[in-house]
């Protein structure tokens, strides 16, 4: 069995790169094609990009790098991780997950977040996918250990 992850990372991918090394996965990174920068993430700013896109669903389809992951019909597990926003899974996540294929796929979903509940956001992307078998989401708080992270792989196995 392969396992691969794609992960968005908009806390410098400290977190979600120790989760890769955790569960011996491949990378792939979802980039936006215009990169946030960190006024672009102050949602304290109502001026700053992501209030904005919060505001205004119709900013929410952000234009990616690529989807386009290598060898992406040999893996059969694939972890998302992504950071909650308001909520909700951070929209580059979501514009993703609409657009890739994970038929034949196990899909488990993890986030990170200093506070903010897992909500609603893995089944929400589940929705958004409509194909693969989505299990059940985990929040990780920002201070999560790598034991804490290893135990959880394990359950996932």
């Amino acid at each position: 069995m392969r396992r691969g992850r794609g992960g968005h990372y908009l806390d410098g991918g400290v977190r979600q790169r120790r989760k890769r090394h955790v569960t011996g996965g491949t990378l792939f990174e979802i980039e936006p094609a215009e990169p946030y920068t960190n006024d672009d993430l102050n949602y304290n700013d109502p001026d700053s990009r992501v209030s904005k896109e919060h505001d205004d669903e119709s900013l929410r389809d952000v234009k990616l790098k690529t989807t386009d992951v290598s060898d992406w019909s040999s893996y059969t597990t694939v972890y998302i991780g992504y950071p909650i926003w308001w909520g909700e899974a951070a929209w580059p996540v979501n514009s993703f997950v609409h657009v890739s294929d994970f038929s034949g796929k196990t899909v488990i979903p993890f986030c990170t977040s200093a506070s903010s509940p897992l909500g609603s956001s893995a089944s929400e992307l589940a929705r958004l996918a409509t194909t693969g078998d989505w299990k059940e989401g985990q929040r990780f708080n920002s201070s999560a250990n790598t034991q804490t992270v290893e135990d959880w792989v394990k359950q996932q196995s």
